[in-house]
Formats: structure tokens, C-alpha cells, sequence
């Protein structure tokens, strides 16, 4: 009796985790997403939230390949927790800098950089020689496009009009809940009306702030001229961080390959995006994916 061979992939960012377990065939038999462990310190503790999701997803099966895509420099630590569920699996754990699932995406594709864009943002250029890394520096100090960036644009855009005098915009109003700026009032009144909204906006983590990048997606749909403009910006900033990429390579972009997250709100920023590629480069090709960490994992794991 042959045995049925299962295969997981595991891509772990700053603000979730998402964990799909393949057949042998490349179909995904479950799917699980908890939070991020990207950002967790590196230590001898097993990681109990992410060993708890890894079991409930596989439901008694276990996989002979685990291999994950890490945001985080907590190695060690992610693959312990791997071992301690599934001790007879062999374990794959790269960090996402390493350039191991961009490289395996870029030669399936037949791309020069793989941009991937969730919580944070980062570009990976696989060369002959090595590979070229723009963006990605870490939590908070290195996000440019990110879904971070675009929602610390968006609680700042809506601080900035509640500190004006004009008509607010959906989307500060859906955001910070106030439905119009407040004017001449007692200092009391003022100190009251600041901590609501304070309160509406926390807490000022990482995760967080990543979320309320589905807020500014819901404002665009509705219309809203300022949400739509600050997918613009994302846009722009992702094609800097492609074209600081490409440019340590010293060769012409003739494909690209996006992935992650933010992919899913490409009908906003797809535009701005290309058209500042287009102001560098002639003739180009960009392929979207949104779970192509999870296809570039698949692909790996099935050649362990």
C-alpha cells in the first residue's frame, strides 16, 4: 500500500503566519493563519501558539517536508517548534532575506527580482554570482510599500485632517471615528476629544497598523480620493525599492515577479507602480501573485 506523502509550507511575517498543507499532487489538503512570529526574539522556548496551528492544520497527518519562509531572525527557534510537533519531519526554515524562495520563484517564472510585499517589503535579485537585496531591513525603519507604511500613511493622513478645518475624508472619518474636525473648545474638551482618538487608533504595533491597511482598501472602494492616493504613493515606493534591486545587478528589468499580501489590492496601486518602472525601463513583464511564497515553498519542499 503506498503510503500518501504530505507536504507544509509555513510563511511567517511580522503580523501573520500562514501554514497550507499540500499532497503530494500540489493540492492544498488544509490551510491555517495565526499571527506573525517574524518579530519574536530568538530563544530556547518553543513558539506554543504556532505548535498548536501547525497540528490543528495537519490533523493527525504528518508531513515528511515542513519548510517556511521566515520574516524574522528567530531561526532557530521556529524550527525547534517544528521539531517539537512533527520530530520525524525534515525541517527547511529560511529567512526571507536569504533569498531562498525568491531565487526558486524567479528561475519558475523566468524573472530578474522577486518583489514580496505583505506587512514589510522587500526586493531579492538572484544573480550568477549571488544575490541583491533592496528593502527588508527590519520592522518598522524599512517598509516602503508595505502594508506597515501604507497604514502608518493612513493614521497620519487622518491626524493631519482632523487638525485641519476642511471636510474630512472617508477614510480619516472610518479610521479614527470622527466625523469632523474640532474647533474652538475648552482645553478640557480638547484633551477628551484627542484621547478618543487616540484610543480609536491603538495600539501602535506593527501588526496593527499592517491591518488598517484593509481599512484604507475598503475607503478606496468606496471612491475615497485620499486613500486611492496613498496607494499611489505605494505604488511609486514599490517600484523605487525594484529599481535599487535591479540596479546593483547592472541588468535591464525584463521580468518581475510580486507577491505577498498586498497583491491583493494591486487595482490600486498596479498603475503607479508600473508606471515608474516604465520611466526606467523600455520593455517589461510583471507577473502578480498573491500566495506565491506558499508556490515557491510548495516547490521547494518537494525537492528536500
Amino acid at each position: 500500500m503506498k503510503v500518501k506523502k504530505y507536504f507544509l509550507t509555513v510563511d511567517s511575517g511580522g503580523s501573520k503566519t500562514e501554514i497550507i498543507l499540500y499532497n503530494s499532487n500540489g493540492e492544498p489538503v488544509n490551510k491555517g493563519v495565526s499571527k506573525g512570529f517574524g518579530a519574536a526574539v530568538d530563544c530556547d522556548q518553543i513558539l506554543t501558539e504556532l505548535a498548536k496551528e501547525l497540528s490543528d492544520v495537519c490533523g493527525g497527518r504528518a508531513p515528511s517536508v515542513i519548510v517556511c519562509n521566515l520574516g524574522g531572525r528567530n531561526k532557530e527557534q521556529v524550527e525547534r517548534t517544528f521539531y517539537s510537533v512533527f520530530p520525524s519531519s525534515r525541517v527547511r526554515v529560511f529567512r526571507e532575506s536569504e533569498g531562498v524562495i525568491a531565487k526558486e520563484l524567479c528561475a519558475k517564472f523566468g524573472a530578474q527580482v522577486n518583489l514580496m510585499v505583505g506587512t514589510g517589503s522587500i526586493a531579492v535579485a538572484p544573480t550568477d554570482s549571488g544575490v541583491v537585496i533592496s528593502g527588508g531591513w527590519g520592522a518598522n525603519i524599512s517598509d516602503k510599500g508595505s502594508g506597515y507604511q501604507l497604514g502608518l500613511d493612513a493614521v497620519r493622513l487622518a491626524l493631519e485632517e482632523i487638525d485641519g478645518v476642511n471636510e474630512l475624508s472617508i477614510l480619516t472619518k472610518v479610521i479614527a471615528g470622527v466625523k469632523k474636525p474640532l474647533g474652538v473648545a475648552s482645553a478640557e474638551e480638547y484633551c477628551s476629544f484627542r484621547d478618543n482618538v487616540r484610543a480609536s487608533l491603538f495600539p501602535f504595533d506593527r501588526t496593527n497598523l499592517a491591518n488598517m491597511a484593509k481599512t484604507v482598501y475598503k475607503c478606496a472602494k468606496m471612491g475615497d480620493p485620499k486613500a486611492i492616493k496613498l496607494y499611489e504613493k505605494t505604488g511609486s515606493d514599490l517600484a523605487d525599492t525594484v529599481i535599487s534591486a535591479m540596479a546593483k545587478t547592472g541588468k535591464e528589468l525584463k521580468r518581475a515577479v510580486v507577491t505577498g499580501g498586498m497583491v491583493n489590492a494591486k487595482e490600486f496601486w498596479q498603475e503607479s507602480f508600473e508606471k515608474k518602472l516604465k520611466s526606467r525601463y523600455e520593455d517589461f513583464t510583471v507577473i502578480y501573485i498573491p500566495d506565491g511564497l506558499s508556490v515557491g515553498l510548495f516547490e521547494i519542499a518537494k525537492n528536500v
